[in-house]
């Protein structure tokens, strides 16, 4: 609608004497036509024209370098028609620019209106044309070419009862298919249907032949024109939609979506179609020009009226299926697009189709043909563009498939090309939209881009963005082989199994490989666009030295870090202990290591804090095994229990990380409460702590079969002796009663007692440690002092 409203705007003026009215308006126009607008029409034509332009730019050129004689004119101003080029015009400010477009633009729309109006006034008297019919002439000119269509027709239903097995076979085809392999398998249908009509057309060719006498009739040539190029235009519709083969088709559309609008819109084509290519052309033959005009401005008003309707009436079907995504959560830029094209979508094809009608009805011959072209052109982009967008979203969402075998050697090879393929294809998909639109603006001359692509600026702009295109898919290309390569080398299921070392040098080299990627990509991306990256490297350098003196942290990790690596102190894998931490290496950069502990905490520790490394996973290891056992055990019987148990771990799932016998130290220790003897056996490196648990396992089974003690923890109160080695009792401040025994009640003091306990002299009193006399000091105790409750405690 935009297109053709700008059309009306601009070159009205310019089509004004071509319109479909009577004679009398004609020349209405022709003489309101002065001749300044004449002149301007001739610089407008002249400029539209490259080689007039030119011309004229040579002409102006070598007037300025020309003395005129006086009175004379110049061959500019011959060629200009008399037009002056004031100088104050040409250095006008910018409001006075912007007033004269405004004001330009307010004197073609008023200049339309009214032009409109009076094609519209007009229009009764291009009905009236109808009364010049001449039925039976035009019947007697369409006979010929009856018998023509029931020939052709006929082919055509042959063809298609011959077209539907094949058909089939190719939606069945297209199931499974890839969308680059349907788009083939909907390119070879739509060449059996082209095909088909060919041979229909061929054979009303021959049919027309046959019943003229050798040479077919001018309606008859008519009709099967008329005939191609619909049914040409028909393809590429079902092309489109698909309506019967629903396997086959590309674009969003459902089963009764695509069948409604296909029907509908081939029968817009029929009726405009045949009108305009047949049926008008015989009333202008057989009748007269009047009632070919009619013919033609009935049609085309039952057409309007008709494609007004079926917009109203599928108003709310098609701004719900444009608002589906909106609804369903979608908040990209497309959706919101989409949904605000959903409530006015109505509103612009009303538009367009008014604008169309009001076109044709001012202008049937230039503006109708630019209007027609213009109008193909889009549909042709967008269905062109349109098939290309939904292919790549159906790649994005489906993804690139990699085979089950590539997989197993290189897991991440799909992950890697899924997140990189459909970012590239998104980006070619905005790129598809662009160029349609482009293409769009340059059908209705409403911008010049193939003007702007010729020139350097153009061919320098667009071949630096396909040159940066091509070098960032390179890039990336380069990337992932190189980052599958190293993930193969690391696949302990394929090839070689690799070492920790080259685990730990492939890993640095991918870190490193890219980093250096990235920069160079970016540098020569950016070179590719015309950006100057000579200040960017010198930038780059002034950066790196204020980071090496600024951030000495930063540069003593990276110097560190290559020394360790070097000196092969750690790799991938190994389990170590730095600055404390004790773990597995995860982790390894140029710059930090990464340890995960045996409680499953990740420690990060940058490498200028390391001062020292301890790696239990380097070449070999050692268990050493320090048995205790009792003193009184007889230290041979604990040696031969050793050996023993280290025989029977060789016949254990462990004895596959042993490497040698078992050394044994003997007495390494005479602790407190044990004897502690030494042996040491030498394992694969991180295996001695499952063999350690394995051994003391059997050597406690074993100890508990012949009776060979290992001490544990316990205490003893000793509470002394005298001289005789007798203890004192123990007086409990609480008893526990026997099970079934009377609690005993203590008798009242006798009165000695009492006394005793007075603490009188020479008397006695009894205290929790055992007897002392008046003055506190312990009386060792006698065979009296036994306690009375039998139970043997003193």
């Amino acid at each position: 609608m935009i297109a053709a409203v700008l059309f009306l705007f601009g070159i009205a003026p310019v089509n004004a004497q071509t319109s479909p009215a009577t004679s009398a308006s004609a020349a209405s126009t022709s003489e309101s036509d002065s001749k300044a607008q004449a002149s301007l029409d001739e610089l407008i034509s002249i400029l539209e024209n490259n080689e007039t332009r030119a011309r004229l730019i040579e002409t102006l050129k070598a007037a300025a370098y020309q003395p005129q004689a006086n009175g004379s004119e110049s061959e500019a101003e011959q060629t200009l028609g008399g037009i002056a080029l004031d100088a104050r015009e040409v250095e006008q400010t910018l409001p006075a620019q912007i007033a004269n477009v405004v004001r330009g633009f307010i004197g073609n729309v008023s200049e339309t209106g009214t032009e409109v109006l009076t094609s519209l006034r007009s229009s009764g008297s291009i009905l009236s044309g109808a009364t010049s019919l001449d039925l039976p002439a035009i019947f007697e000119a369409i006979l010929p070419v009856g018998l023509v269509a029931i020939v052709v027709f006929a082919i055509l239903l042959l063809g298609r009862l011959v077209k539907a097995p094949i058909f089939r076979k190719l939606a069945q085809t297209s199931i499974n298919a890839s969308p680059l392999s349907k788009l083939m398998l909907l390119i070879v249908s739509g060449l059996i249907d082209a095909v088909s009509i060919l041979l229909a057309w061929a054979g009303g060719i021959v049919a027309a032949s046959i019943f003229s006498n050798g040479q077919p009739g001018f309606n008859q040539q008519l009709f099967l024109n008329a005939f191609l190029v619909i049914e040409m235009v028909k393809v590429a519709l079902a092309s489109f939609v698909s309506p019967n083969y629903p396997a086959l088709r590309l674009t969003p559309f459902s089963n009764r979506q695509a069948s409604y609008w296909y029907f509908w819109l081939s029968r817009f084509i029929s009726i405009l179609g045949y009108t305009f290519l047949f049926v008008a052309p015989v009333i202008r033959t057989a009748s007269s020009v009047q009632a070919a005009d009619a013919t033609r401005f009935v049609v085309v008003i039952f057409s309007v009226l008709l494609a007004i309707g079926l917009i109203l009436k599928n108003r709310g079907t098609v701004r719900e299926r444009l608002k589906r995504a909106k609804k369903q959560g979608d908040t990209s830029v497309s959706a919101q697009i989409n949904a605000f094209l959903g409530q006015i979508w109505w509103i612009v094809a009303i538009g367009f189709v008014l604008a169309a009608f009001i076109v044709w009805l001012r202008s049937p011959d230039q503006g109708m043909s630019f209007l027609a072209a213009g109008t193909l052109k889009t549909i042709a982009a967008m269905a062109i563009g349109g098939l290309i967008v939904s292919i790549l979203s159906r790649w994005i969402a489906r993804g690139i498939p990699i085979p089950q075998s590539t997989k197993e050697k290189l897991p991440l090879l799909e992950k890697r090309i899924n997140s990189f393929i459909p970012n590239v294809l998104t980006v070619i998909r905005i790129f598809v939209v662009i160029a349609v639109l482009a293409y769009v603006l340059e059908a209705w001359s409403i911008a010049s881009y193939s003007t702007w692509l010729s020139s350097s600026v153009g061919q320098s702009f667009v071949g630096g963005l396909i040159g940066a295109g091509i070098i960032l898919f390179v890039g990336v290309a380069i990337y992932i082989a190189v980052s599958s390569w190293i993930e193969y080398r690391l696949n302990p299921n394929y090839g070689t199994i690799p070492t920790a070392r080259e685990r730990t040098l492939l890993s640095l080299f991918r870190n490193a490989f890219t980093i250096a990627m990235v920069v160079i990509v970016s540098m020569l991306v950016l070179s590719q666009l015309g950006i100057d990256i000579a200040p960017l490297l010198a930038g780059a350098g002034v950066v790196g030295l204020a980071i090496g003196f600024g951030a000495q942290k930063f540069v003593q990790d990276i110097i560190t870090g290559a020394f360790i690596q070097i000196q092969n102190a750690m790799n991938e894998g190994d389990i170590v202990e730095v600055n404390g931490v004790s773990g597995t290496v995860e982790q390894l950069t140029v710059r930090s290591v990464g340890i995960r502990t045996v409680d499953g905490t990740w420690c990060l520790i940058p490498f200028s804090s390391v001062d020292q490394v301890s790696n239990f996973s380097k070449d070999f290891a050692y268990y050493v095994a320090d048995i205790g056992v009792a003193y009184r055990e007889n230290l041979e019987d604990v040696e031969q229990m050793m050996v023993d148990a280290f025989a029977e771990l060789k016949t254990t799932s462990v004895a596959e990380n042993l490497i040698g016998e078992m050394d044994m130290w003997g007495v390494q220790e005479l602790g407190d409460s044990a004897v502690v003897m030494r042996g040491r056996v030498m394992t694969k490196p991180g295996t001695q702590w499952g063999i350690g648990r394995a051994y003391r396992g059997i050597i406690k089974r074993m100890a508990d079969e012949r009776g060979i003690e290992i001490p544990f923890p316990h205490m003893t109160v000793w509470f002394g002796e005298d001289r005789k080695g007798n203890a004192p009792p123990i007086r409990m401040a609480g008893e526990i009663e026997a099970p079934g025994e009377a609690p005993r009640i203590e008798a009242e003091p006798s009165p000695g007692e009492r006394s005793a306990e007075a603490g009188e002299p020479g008397s006695e009193r009894h205290s929790d440690y055992g007897t002392t006399d008046a003055n506190g000091k312990h009386i060792p105790p006698g065979e009296s002092d036994i306690d009375a409750s039998g139970d043997g405690r003193g």
